[in-house]
């Protein structure tokens, strides 16, 4: 293998490429390296002059590890120190995400499982939703509502998800849109074109946006009153032939709709005057009213007088033909707008006619009247029930787009005394009419549905539907219905503008060939919804329904599966720990008051509405379904698969009870080569002897014939034979156990593995063993066996490594 650092410590980057073996070694360097100024080479571990080196004229072995490292232009080794300390802090926090456990995110009604319903989410992420997932789409404007033939009808903008997918099952709650008298709904789609849908527009079509006033809210319209009676002592005078005479009594507010009525009101007037006397009962018009020391004086049209006539002290009755009426607001419409809209309903029914005026005018930002702007409609309101009754009233100001006032006054008296005559103002609206708008790359639903009579409106809207999103493939990004979830990362990982080049997909791809890419243990049914979780987390939170961790290895983001492993990539023994380097070792025992056992949190997978729950007891030393008193808690809310929650529950149930050891050590450089969840065999480099432990361990520094010289002395524990495990070139299991006797100093081989090997001109180390007595072949290759959970370079160029006891026992249920 190949590999090139691209700093003299790999801190910022690493690349690693196979060997092509029909072309030298030089070649295969050349072909990623054009330019080898500033390089170091290393082959095997050992500095080699380039120009000189024959071997780099000739084929690589499969066992050479060869490192070019590259140093940059105008390297410094003071100013890189100071580089290299900040890149290991950022390269430490890229290779530690945390072990797939439960994952945190702010709640959504897709997500959150508790009282479902459709909710504008401000200031959060649009839903990005994956798989095969029951949502609860978000409210992307203010509920539109309109009163037709007296039912009412609501329309909702929904929006599913960023980018395209299949809709199914749309439904209220429980009830099939399809079902509800008078419901329909409507999908918008990105436009199609190249490149991901998400990163096109959706145009949505006729959208209506209304904001409600606050100051409306079922307001009655007050009846038009009829005009009071006016009675009071005064003059009067006539001439003969005139056709009008006046009336002079005291002034007082009593007076205000008489003279409201001028000049061409009318009222009944009565009184007499005379010797006779002569009796005055006519309907007269009003004509004026003035008003000068007390008195008012009022000219009123009659027929023509036959005589001059002259009176005080007489009563006068008079009856004006009006009534009073009450205006309703004047109301400040919340924003500007380009049209207006009203609801006006009868709750007990209309026994006859009601006539309401609506006047309105557009305001500037002071909040005064621009002239010109005033404009009034009449409404006759007509209907013989007691049926509730219900109006929606729009309008279009001839002023155009602003901000307007608008006020309502009920012109007709009472028409029926049993109240079913009773109009109030239920609503009042700003209303913006776009033709089309445009949205980025989302899939939206319009839903319009028919309320019942009694409803003011969805106070709780449980609109839903079965989405099943349409992502890319690993290897090409043609779009289909997957609930993959490793799709779902390379998805998530290029609409974000990433290459796919920046993912290890041949990782993906082999996790997904193992267990087969529909496997419902590879699903991520899931919601992405919150706005501060960032890419990386996203990512995890995908990997991690799948039993994933994801991690940078050099310049790519790869994966590793929690999962059982063959063979060990790594041992670690003093041979290859870092002097100095201080080994700790922790052991968690199982007691009362620890965790009993596991919950597993994932979404019911039937309903996709509720949470549901596995509950593994561990008590008996076994995982059995039970009650838990003090359980771990894993909640898995990409899950929507009871196998895959089960398989989980499983797994954490098995850790409980077999991964009790925990290991941290800083290795050698060549610990660099290892990613998260490798296994690797660690001996205790402070006990060589293996006495606190089992194993014994260091190099093979001789081999004769079928004996081999060790570097330390073995303790055979008085016993006659014992097995041996031996590492290869490339530091990795070198076949099964092999049997051993003492020669001697030595040891006798009963079989000599291919591939065992001394140090030499090419080689700084030779196999490294790790041997016991008393175990069989199977304990001896599951002793010292840990999972990588931790790496962290450090500045010079060791592997701080922290790890997990092995057991495979723990993947029993995989199998």
């Amino acid at each position: 293998m190949l590999t090139v650092l691209t700093d003299p410590a790999g801190i910022t980057g690493r690349q690693r490429y196979p060997w092509d073996f029909g072309a030298s070694l030089h070649e295969n360097i050349a072909r990623h390296i054009p330019a080898g100024a500033d390089c170091e080479l290393r082959i095997n571990g050992l500095p080699v002059d380039p120009l000189t080196d024959p071997r780099l004229d000739l084929p690589p072995n499969p066992s050479d590890f060869v490192m070019v490292l590259r140093r940059p232009e105008g390297f410094d080794p003071i100013t890189w120190a100071y580089i290299a300390i900040a890149a290991v802090a950022v390269a430490s926090y890229a290779l530690m995400p945390k072990i797939p456990g439960s994952t945190t995110s702010k709640d959504s009604p897709n997500n959150s499982l508790t009282g479902q319903s459709n909710v504008a989410r401000a200031y959060q992420a649009i839903p990005d939703v994956y798989g095969y997932r029951r949502c609860w789409p978000d409210l992307i404007q203010p509920s539109t509502v309109e009163y037709i033939d007296h039912l009412k009808y609501v329309s909702e903008w929904l929006c599913v998800s960023r980018g395209v997918g299949d809709i199914t099952e749309v439904q209220y709650a429980e009830t099939p849109i399809g079902d509800i008298d008078g419901a329909s709904y409507e999908v918008f789609e990105p436009a199609p074109g190249p490149g991901y849908p998400e990163l096109r527009q959706t145009t949505i079509s006729d959208v209506i946006e209304t904001f409600a006033s606050e100051e409306v809210n079922g307001q009655e319209l007050p009846y038009a009153e009829p005009f009071a009676d006016v009675t009071a002592t005064g003059s009067f005078s006539a001439a003969t032939g005139a056709t009008s005479f006046t009336v002079v009594i005291p002034d007082s507010p009593a007076l205000d709709d008489l003279k409201s009525l001028v000049p061409s009101g009318t009222a009944r007037v009565l009184f007499s005057y005379g010797s006779g006397p002569t009796e005055f009962d006519e309907a007269c018009g009003v004509l004026s009213a003035v008003v000068a020391a007390g008195s008012c004086t009022l000219t009123l049209s009659s027929s023509a007088w036959v005589s001059d006539t002259a009176a005080s002290g007489i009563e006068f009755s008079l009856r004006p033909n009006g009534s009073s009426k009450t205006t309703l607001g004047p109301f400040t419409l919340p924003l500007a707008s380009d049209r207006i809209r009203w609801n006006t309903i009868f709750l007990r029914g209309l026994k006859g006619s009601v006539d309401v005026r609506a006047e309105w005018w557009q305001i500037d930002g002071a909040g005064d009247e621009i002239s010109g702007t005033r404009q009034t409609r009449a409404d006759t309101y007509s209907a013989d029930t007691y049926d509730s009754r219900y109006w929606t009233t729009e309008v279009t100001p001839t002023a155009g787009y602003g901000r307007y006032r608008v006020q309502f006054t009920r012109l007709s008296g009472q028409v029926n005394s049993g109240g079913a005559d009773v109009a109030k103002l239920e609503e009042l609206y700003a209303v913006r009419h776009y033709a089309t708008k445009v949205l980025p790359g989302v899939t939206v639903i319009r839903v319009t549905t028919k309320a019942t009579n009694e409803a003011t409106g969805y106070s709780d809207r449980k609109f839903n539907l079965r989405w099943q999103r349409r992502v890319r493939r690993l290897d090409d990004d043609a779009l289909s219905a997957s609930r993959n979830f490793a799709r779902a990362m390379a998805h998530v990982w290029t609409i974000a503008g990433n290459p796919i080049s920046g993912l290890d997909v041949a990782a993906f791809a082999a996790i997904n060939q193992q267990l087969g890419e529909d496997s419902p243990l590879l699903r991520f049914d899931g919601s992405l919804d919150d706005a501060d979780m960032s890419l990386g987390e996203r990512l995890q939170t995908i990997a991690n329904t799948a039993r994933c961790v994801v991690w940078r290895d050099g310049l790519r983001w790869t994966m590793t599966r929690d999962q059982a492993r063959p063979y060990p990539e790594l041992q670690l023994d003093y041979r290859n720990l870092a002097p100095g380097g201080e080994s700790a070792v922790s052991y968690a025992a199982h007691l009362p008051a620890s965790n009993d056992g596991v919950e597993v949190e994932y979404v019911d997978e039937a309903e996709q509405s509720k949470k549901a729950y596995i509950r593994l007891s561990i008590s008996t030393g076994a995982p059995v379904e039970g009650v838990v008193e003090n359980p771990l808690k894993v909640k898995l809310p990409g899950c929507t698969t009871q196998a895959q929650a089960l398989n989980r529950a499983r797994l954490e149930a098995r850790r409980l009870l077999y991964q009790r050891t925990s290991m941290q050590d800083t290795a050698l450089a060549d610990a660099g080569a290892l990613g998260l969840g490798s296994l690797i065999r660690w001996i205790d480099p402070n006990d060589f002897g293996g006495d606190e432990g089992q194993l014994q361990a260091g190099e093979v520094l001789a081999i004769a014939g079928d004996v081999i010289t060790t570097s330390e002395p073995l303790d055979w524990k008085g016993q006659p034979s014992g097995r041996v495990l031996f590492t290869g070139a490339d530091g990795r299991h070198l076949g099964a156990p092999v049997l051993c006797y003492p020669s001697g100093p030595n040891v006798r081989l009963a079989t000599v593995p291919a591939g065992l090997y001394v140090a030499g001109g090419d080689r700084q180390l030779g196999s490294r063993y790790a041997f016991a007595v008393g175990l069989t072949p199977d304990e001896l290759e599951a002793a010292g066996l840990f999972t990588v959970t931790e790496l962290k370079p450090t500045s010079n160029g060791s592997v701080s490594i922290a790890c997990a006891e092995y057991d495979e026992r723990i993947y029993q249920d995989d199998e």
